[in-house]
């Protein structure tokens, strides 16, 4: 009996575009060369190489090639670029718009934040941003500090509440996330078996709506639904706060409970939610997923 093949039409197949960059000296390609192992040190993608964006990040990186605090901004934007804005990326910083920033600070960064003992992450990403941006303006001629320092000022409170919260909640089911021995998988599958356990669960993007005495109202921005949550930290949570995560309940339960927790977004952060990634990489934090 012949065995039945089938052929893979043009329309199935992936569209990888592919960029030939030839090289008019061996000095170019050595050039080339420090370029990638600079920007491996900030997890830039190779594309990034090519882009104005790409070049003016190695050299702000290279103005201080060991401070943390500046290679972690880097990572950030960088990520922001490549992945959020993909093909849609601006042909320049002139070409930025104010929305670019907004959606940066609001949406893409909130959606990065790592689990700190601190909670100092936001002073910190916000400190980095405003010093870039100076220096860009400088570099490349452009003038958006007064917009940036704007959208500043109004995220930092903000998005100190998310941090709060975000390291609330993971604490909750990860307590010993900051010890130096602790084991990621143990309590993942602690979570997970609990999670299993649950027989309703919903995933999806929510809006606080209100929060009562023992419990917090969340709004689905699909569906528009409202749900009842119990066992939240209410008094960290104010209404507008975005919630990106997963509830469940057991069928005879009349109120729902937080159980997964991707990202916490201040309000402002409505307006691009929906373009934001659905790859968890909060629980890189975790050390469960990677890049």
């Amino acid at each position: 009996m012949k065995k039945k093949t089938r052929s893979i039409g043009p329309e199935m197949m992936p569209q990888i575009s592919v960029r030939m960059i030839p090289f008019n000296s061996p000095e170019e390609h050595q050039q080339m060369l420090r370029d990638l192992a600079t920007s491996s040190e900030f997890d830039m993608r190779h594309r990034g190489l090519f882009e104005y964006y790409g070049k003016d990040f190695i050299t702000y990186k290279r103005l201080k090639p060991f401070d943390q605090a500046r290679n972690e901004f880097l990572r950030i934007i960088a990520k922001f670029m490549s992945e959020c804005l993909e093909d849609n990326c601006p042909s320049s910083w002139k070409q930025c718009q104010p929305s670019f920033w907004e959606e940066l600070i609001f949406t893409f960064y909130p959606h990065t934040m790592n689990i700190s003992p601190n909670n100092n992450e936001t002073e910190n990403f916000i400190g980095q941003l405003l010093k870039f941006v100076r220096w860009l303006d400088k570099q490349a001629g452009t003038s958006w500090y007064p917009a940036v320092e704007e959208y500043a000022l109004i995220a930092f409170p903000e998005l100190q509440k998310c941090e709060k919260l975000l390291n609330s909640l993971f604490l909750r089911d990860y307590p010993r996330i900051h010890h130096e021995d602790y084991n990621p998988s143990q309590d993942f599958e602690k979570v997970n078996q609990q999670f299993n356990q649950c027989p309703i669960k919903l995933g999806g993007i929510y809006e606080v709506t209100s929060v009562l005495d023992d419990s917090v109202i969340l709004m689905d921005l699909k569906t528009k639904q409202s749900y009842s949550i119990k066992g939240l930290p209410d008094d960290l949570i104010v209404p507008g706060m975005i919630m990106d995560g997963t509830i469940g309940k057991q069928k005879s339960d009349l109120f729902w409970y937080w159980y997964v927790t991707i990202g916490i977004f201040p309000q402002r952060a409505k307006n691009f939610i929906m373009n934001i990634p659905k790859n968890g990489p909060i629980l890189k934090c975790l050390g469960i997923l990677n890049d």
